[in-house]
């Protein structure tokens, strides 16, 4: 099939449109889910975990990537680098423990 339209929502007043468009980008919200991870890792204000640039956080041996962390570009390819880069910091800290 080929997109030619959306049909949009506002949330606060319930008002429908339609929009008519051959390409979409989907956008449902941030807010990250670390809440099970307070008190433990650092986390800031806005619940996004705080980590160095090889994705550690403030305890040896935990890793963190995506949209979970403290960053500006929030993308699927920014996540997918992301997680590269804490698998492989990941897999440098077990080999230096070996």
């Amino acid at each position: 099939g080929t997109l030619k339209k959306v049909q949009i929502e506002n949330l606060k007043t319930k008002a429908v449109s339609e929009l008519e468009t051959d390409g979409v980008f989907v956008f449902i919200g941030y807010k990250p889910n670390t809440s099970a991870f307070k008190g433990m890792v650092e986390i800031n204000e806005r619940d996004e975990v705080i980590v160095d640039p090889a994705m550690r956080t403030n305890i040896p041996g935990v890793f963190a990537a995506g949209d979970s962390i403290a960053k500006r570009h929030r993308q699927v390819t920014t996540a997918v680098s992301d997680g590269t880069i804490a698998a492989l910091s990941a897999t440098e800290y077990v080999r230096a423990k070996e």
